[in-house]
């Protein structure tokens, strides 16, 4: 099911393009306007493609899994809050159909692709440095000098954290997890620079910025932002093979992030003390795993974790769970087995036909590159769930739901540029 072109309420393809475009250069710094944002793009979407939308969601199985969420909100021990939760998933639905549908009809979708890259990584330079500057000002020597000062007392009023960075997301690891993703696609912007003559120049300063995202991952000090990011590295410059050069600047970048935690230790942490707690993230998973067989089929209820676990169960005597550090055993104990499958399944399905186009079919390396950015994203987000749940966070949810759409439309649109590129090579 290819999208149609066509026009809805007097609104451009290019309006549409730049209504994203301007929700993604706000994304972190004014949540609710890239929503209201995002918003009219999804609105004018359904007006213009709500056939083809609906008919993707239902060939798929979106809309089963929102009935299934949907049986499990009303059999929930806490309907209420189910309800709410359940606003973090079936909206974002629509919305990854909606920009599966619209990509493939813009004039340049693997401009606008592109675009979309570096709009998020431009966004994060002022966030990155203003983490470096945190992470220096929570330290014990910037701590003891900047204090007393009273410019800063609303930097130290915030959450402790330790000397952990959380910039304007909050938390550190919803920091880290929102970073992982645009790392990703700067891997991906860094070798489509460099693989162009015509645009290395300016790939020096998009290679600068996403130096600075991993800078600002280190100063997080999440041990699974760290550990992704490598993993990243590793993975993108060992699948695609044009960029084997970014393999070994990966591992030069991973050596540097060990040699910083060895001598500073992990935002604050010696390692030692950073590795001492993973113990009791395996004991929160324990106890999701005993939650599951008291309803496996429509689970508890979304949200439900943090009220009905004991407390005294955790090994940390006063801490509050709010959820269950992973997302499959969230979705497992709190909507079902049925649930957390079929979801598994979907995501799994659209990631998988994806990555074969970009890994195994001919591609141009430009497209290439940009595209494993994409996936590079993507797999980021991914990882990350299966250690916190930092998708409450509401930029992480758009952002992860947005590359996934992306990456449906890939499949759309990979036959036309591989067929392009074989007449290029003709000609």
């Amino acid at each position: 099911m290819e999208p149609t072109k066509g026009k809805g309420f007097g609104v451009s393809s290019l309006a549409l393009e730049r209504l994203v475009l301007a929700s993604l250069g706000v994304l972190p710094y004014i949540v609710y306007g890239a929503i209201a944002t995002l918003g009219s793009f999804l609105i004018v979407s359904l007006g213009r493609w709500h056939r083809q939308i609906w008919r993707l969601l239902y060939i798929q199985g979106w809309v089963w899994l929102a009935l299934g969420l949907g049986v499990s909100v009303a059999l929930s021990q806490a309907p209420g809050e189910s309800a709410l939760q359940a606003l973090n998933f079936i909206p974002f639905f629509v919305l990854y159909a909606a920009i599966a549908v619209a990509l493939p009809t813009f004039r340049q979708p693997l401009e606008t692709l592109h675009r979309w890259s570096v709009t998020l990584l431009v966004a994060t330079i002022p966030i990155n440095l203003a983490a470096v500057a945190e992470f220096y000002l929570r330290s014990p020597g910037g701590l003891s000098r900047w204090g007393s000062s009273p410019w800063l007392q609303w930097l130290y009023l915030k959450t402790d954290y330790g000397q952990r960075a959380s910039a304007v997301f909050g938390h550190p690891n919803a920091f880290a997890n929102y970073m992982v993703i645009v790392f990703g696609l700067g891997l991906g912007l860094c070798a489509y620079y460099l693989s162009r003559r015509d645009l290395r120049a300016k790939g020096l300063w998009i290679c600068g910025a996403t130096a600075l995202v991993l800078v600002g991952i280190f100063c997080s000090g999440s041990r699974n932002g760290l550990l992704i990011a490598g993993l990243q590295l590793l993975l993108f410059g060992g699948l695609l093979r044009p960029y084997r050069y970014i393999l070994w600047a990966g591992l030069g970048a991973i050596a540097l992030m060990l040699i910083s935690a060895l001598l500073w230790g992990v935002g604050g942490r010696s390692l030692p003390e950073a590795f001492a707690t993973v113990s009791l993230r395996f004991s929160v998973w324990q106890l999701a795993l005993e939650m599951i067989p008291h309803h496996p089929w429509f689970g508890s209820g979304l949200g439900t974790f943090k009220l009905l676990y004991d407390p005294a169960d955790f090994p940390v005597a006063g801490d509050f769970l709010p959820h269950a550090h992973n997302l499959w055993l969230m979705l497992a104990a709190e909507a079902g087995l049925p649930v957390a499958l079929g979801f598994t399944g979907l995501v799994g399905w659209v990631v998988g036909r994806s990555t074969y186009l970009v890994i195994c079919t001919p591609l141009p390396d430009d497209t290439l590159a940009l595209l494993g950015g994409y996936l590079a994203g993507f797999g980021g987000t991914t990882a990350f769930a299966f250690f916190d749940l930092a998708f409450y966070d509401g930029r992480i949810n758009i952002l992860g739901w947005l590359l996934l759409g992306c990456l449906q439309a890939v499949t759309y649109l990979a036959p036309g540029w591989m067929a392009q590129s074989a007449a290029s090579k003709s000609a």
